[in-house]
């Protein structure tokens, strides 16, 4: 804390220091830059402390998680974009799949109850059909004939296809697990399938094909960046080989074809990735989506699936080593990303990201979906700091993709909800709280920042920072919610980070805007995210936006803080100064004086040309007196 006396001990100036390592480039070629996604190149921002601006991807998925993201591909974004750290954080769940779907009876397409342990939901196979598919194309559970291997009888999944051309034609159904848990989806690594199939005889123009859609990478062996595939095609006749197709690999297996015969195919999807692209590592593969087809280039094909079993070798423990060891591999090749290994703490909601420390995955063995809340609140979050790491409350409105936005008095609405739950509970002891996030859940940024504001004014000190939460590794700029943190410290240090994020020394912003470094300084001596203690009933602002582009304005709100509770459940946060380029010095910096007659907190914001909130900047907070539950050590200025 600070007295009344503040001195001009500290200069506010912010400078260029130290050029960017190039990154390595891999396939031979350079990677495009983005022209959406420019980002600090060259000469690094340093700030009045001698700290420099370190930009982070905070929340990232790779093969690891449930959709197509590979730890490459990312990289390559993170090389693209400029950004200097990248935090992977899969889902705890993914990685322990132990709730998982391990065996399917094919006893309803829709409601077929999986055991105990295994998701709550069934899975609904939902139809898929391509080419020029004649009317005797269709798909059903039957209960005769059946694989007398599958120790629940009575159902199989009967296919039936024909192309009305030489044209391929395909006529099957998709695995859709849903929001409970997608649960067949993690990483290939250490897992084969087991699939009972029976042919009818009389065909030979097609196959039954049982396909698993991988993950996404970047371009690379002549092969275009993409999603990658493998089609397991059971035929009647030939030789079993495997060969790629650029992305798509085929597998082909031929069984006997006499409408009598079961037979137990086995694969094991890293053994074939590792055989058809071995310029790629195989363990940077996920299951992202399964489907079961016949499929005809012009005879009517007919055959049955039955009795679908997963083998999983790997626990999340094994993967979690796993990933660190390819981080390691990968490195070499992208000298420019320091990489980190976080986690989502996510069997369901919340989604707590754990930053830092010794990072464990739980493996969730004795906690329900219903306990799960509890166990996060109660224990997932003080074993975090009791590692030594930091918390995270991920995406606080839920994590729907969808693009719509909500009726403002929707939103208001959610926003009183959330606060009304987070408020209380003081975000339950996490340190960082997402907020940039442009229309996640249906919400859009202003009621992100609403919430934020609605601790600050509680005296909650909770560091805001931006996001992607980015599953899919193709184009991070290109994304809705496509925000990345910047941190003012002294290294890439994981130590210097982390005391960057529990001070506040933060600032963020979107990708796919002209970077512009953000920073806070009180009387020469209170830094942005610190919290100071003072009489004075006014007090010096300086605030910074370097290279602020042509048409943007650097706004600065203020709000009391005045510990309404529950009783004040929205932003009290009013604008009190704005400034353009020419308002600003030639380091990016402007000064005001702002009135701390009462308790207050003060941060800044980047409004582009057409009026989108492009950054922001962490609060400072100047306070008449000490909160009633103390400044924690990081903020104390």
């Amino acid at each position: 804390m600070c007295d009344d006396h503040h001195g001009s001990t500290r200069r506010t100036f912010l400078r260029g220091a130290g050029a960017l390592t190039g990154a390595a480039l891999l396939a031979g070629r350079a990677p495009a830059a983005s022209a959406a996604a420019r980002r600090l190149r060259g000469r690094r921002p340093v700030t009045f402390d001698g700290t420099s601006a370190f930009s982070n991807a905070m929340h990232i998925h790779s093969s690891f998680s449930e959709f197509t993201g590979s730890m490459d591909s990312h990289l390559n974004q993170a090389t693209l974009n400029s950004v200097d750290v990248l935090w992977w954080t899969e889902h705890a769940y993914t990685l322990d799949s132990k709730p998982y779907r391990d065996v399917v009876h094919f006893t309803s397409l829709d409601g077929e109850k999986p055991a105990a342990g295994q998701g709550s939901k069934p899975w609904t196979w939902v139809k898929r059909e391509s080419g020029p598919n004649g009317a005797s194309s269709a798909g059903r559970v039957v209960s005769t004939p059946c694989s007398p291997n599958d120790p629940v009888s009575g159902g199989a999944l009967a296919l039936t296809a024909k192309s009305t051309s030489t044209t391929l034609a395909k006529y099957g159904f998709l695995a859709d697990a849903g929001p409970d848990g997608w649960n067949y989806r993690d990483n290939l690594n250490g897992q084969s399938l087991s699939i009972d199939v029976m042919l009818e005889p009389g065909w030979s123009r097609g196959h039954l094909e049982m396909m698993i859609s991988t993950s996404y990478h970047r371009a690379s062996g002549g092969r275009a960046a993409g999603t990658y595939s493998l089609s397991y095609r059971v035929v009647p006749s030939g030789k079993a080989h495997r060969t790629a197709q650029g992305r798509t690999g085929i597998v082909t297996v031929p069984v006997p074809a006499d409408g009598q015969t079961w037979t137990t195919i086995t694969v094991t999807p890293a053994q074939d990735i590792a055989a058809l692209w071995p310029d790629l590592d195989s363990r940077d593969f996920a299951f992202f989506e399964l489907y079961l087809r016949a499929a005809s280039t012009g005879d009517l094909v007919t055959g049955y699936f039955d009795y679908l079993r997963f083998d999983r070798t790997l626990d999340g423990g094994e993967l979690f080593l796993q990933q660190g060891e390819m981080a390691e591999a990968l490195a070499a090749q992208y000298p420019a990303v320091t990489q980190y290994q976080g986690l989502e703490v996510s069997l369901g909601l919340p989604h707590i990201n754990w930053f830092g420390g010794t990072v464990a995955v739980p493996t969730f063995d004795s906690i329900s979906y219903k306990a799960y809340p509890a166990w996060v609140e109660g224990k997932g979050i003080p074993a975090i700091h009791q590692s030594g790491g930091l918390a995270s409350w991920n995406h606080p409105f839920g994590y729907s993709w969808t693009k719509t936005v909500k009726a403002v008095t929707e939103q208001d609405l959610l926003l009183r909800q959330v606060a009304a739950q987070l408020l209380p509970a003081k975000l339950y002891g996490c340190d960082i709280l997402e907020v940039g996030y442009p229309k996640r859940a249906g919400v859009d940024l202003a009621h992100h920042v609403a919430l934020w504001d609605i601790m600050s004014r509680n005296a909650v000190f909770v560091t805001g920072n931006g996001t992607s939460d980015d599953h899919w590794g193709d184009d991070w700029a290109g994304l809705t919610w496509n925000w990345a943190t910047s941190t003012w410290a002294a290294s890439r240090a994981q130590s210097d980070l982390l005391a960057a994020l529990a001070a506040g020394r933060v600032y963020c912003g979107s990708l796919a805007a002209a970077p512009v470094a953000l920073d806070l300084l009180v009387d020469g001596e209170v830094p942005m995210g610190a919290a100071s203690v003072s009489s004075l009933t006014s007090r010096s602002l300086a605030v910074t936006a370097t290279a602020l582009p042509a048409g943007s304005v650097l706004q600065v709100f203020q709000g009391d803080v005045d510990y309404a509770g529950t009783g004040g459940l929205s932003s009290n946060a009013a604008q009190v100064a704005s400034f353009g380029p020419a308002d600003l010095d030639g380091n990016g910096q402007a000064t005001l004086t702002v009135d701390t007659s009462t308790s207050s907190f003060l941060r800044t914001q980047v409004v582009d040309a057409n009026g989108k909130v492009q950054g922001l900047s962490n609060p400072v907070w100047l306070l008449g007196s000490t909160p009633p539950d103390g400044i924690p050590a990081p903020r104390q200025a």
